[in-house]
């Protein structure tokens, strides 16, 4: 019997049934791919990754056998927010000092050591570390990055926010910490990574990466090791799971060391109108609507104003000046202090004002204090 024949005997609705049927089944069977190909499926992590610990890192290491431990306002500053905001289990002072030469130091420093090292007993912690003076086979000379190999060995083995001094706390990071990311940085101005902040879970494998292979990289110079390994391994660890999260520039470093970009976070206005405490309770709105409706001009874009909206930013890494020239405005300031932050006539006094106005009122210093 020919198959027209026999087609012709069955319903044509059980014929369309039937050939749909088995288009579904050769449409919707499992495929068996090669194993090499499910090593490049996306999958989701079989757990949740813990929070990143609520603990802060600094690290103040000697130059030489003769230097002292002395802090300034801008240090004190750091801390002060970072302990009013984060409210942390512990802030480590990493440091190679003694104890007894610390001890010293909180009796008899100037009045930014003695607050740094007695105003915080609660959570300020002195760990004593080993600092390193050789990495692949070179003698490190700068102390900066000795300070770069002792964080990130320390960062390893605690885990939390390390922050380098020039850094201001300007909101709580405990949204970034609860992220699910075991690592959470930012870039620069310039798309590399900031080296001088880090959000780090205990045991995270970027922290082991760069206390492996900073050493190994050392050229005896500044960057190679810590900025430049840094950006290379988050770039690449992006790619794991919860592993790295990078923020944009704003998040944590609106600005950098050259000169412009110093001059227009640190630069006095003197003929800046110091704005009241009104604008800072207006710069606290969460209500997002009534937020953006009191931004002044907003939906318009002035390219002649000064002033920095620092909405955006979490931690300030307010860099100091590498190059800047002994002239005009810079040739006669002291730095950050009291006095400079409550003219609020430069965006870095108006982003440090709310702090710095707390100080004041708690009657930790004095308005018109000038001491850096």
């Amino acid at each position: 019997m020919n198959s027209s024949k026999l087609l012709s005997k069955w319903p044509l609705s059980f014929v369309a049934f039937a050939a749909t049927l088995s288009f579904c089944i050769l449409l919707f069977r499992p495929t068996a791919f090669p194993q090499r190909y499910h090593e490049y499926i996306p999958h989701l992590p079989s757990a949740r990754t813990l929070d990143i610990p609520n603990i802060v890192h600094y690290t103040y290491l000697k130059k030489d056998a003769d230097s002292i431990l002395q802090f300034t306002f801008q240090d004190y500053l750091s801390v002060y927010g970072a302990n009013l905001l984060f409210k942390p289990e512990a802030i480590y002072l990493h440091t190679d000092h003694n104890d007894s030469y610390i001890a010293t130091a909180a009796r008899e420093g100037n009045t930014w050591t003695r607050a740094v090292l007695t105003q915080f007993p609660s959570v300020l912690r002195i760990n004593h570390v080993d600092v390193p003076t050789t990495a692949n086979d070179k003698t490190i000379k700068n102390i900066e990055a000795k300070s770069d190999f002792v964080r990130w060995e320390q960062m390893l083995a605690f885990g939390g926010i390390y922050m380098d001094w020039d850094v201001l706390p300007l909101r709580d990071v405990a949204a970034l910490r609860r992220l699910g990311f075991r690592n959470v940085v930012g870039r620069q101005p310039g798309g590399a990574v900031n080296s001088g902040l880090a959000l780090c879970a205990k045991g995270s494998r970027l922290a082991y990466l760069m206390a492996r292979d900073g050493p190994r990289v050392f050229d005896g110079g500044w960057s190679t090791h810590a900025v430049e390994l840094i950006t290379h391994l988050s770039d690449r660890l992006v790619g794991v799971d919860n592993e790295v999260l990078i923020l944009d520039e704003k998040a944590w470093a609106p600005t950098s060391w050259m000169a412009d970009s110093f001059d227009r976070l640190y630069k006095p206005h003197d003929d800046a109108t110091p704005f009241g405490d009104e604008v800072v309770g207006q710069d606290r709105e969460q209500d997002a609507v009534e937020r953006w409706n009191a931004k002044p001009d907003f939906g318009k874009v002035d390219r002649n104003a000064w002033e920095m909206d620092f909405s955006p930013t979490y931690l300030l890494h307010a860099f100091k000046s590498r190059e800047h020239k002994k002239e005009g405005w810079y040739e006669g300031w002291k730095g950050v202090t009291v006095e400079y932050v409550m003219r609020r006539n430069s965006n870095f006094a108006r982003a440090a004002y709310p702090l710095v106005k707390r100080m004041v009122d708690e009657g930790l210093v004095q308005e018109t204090n000038d001491e850096v």
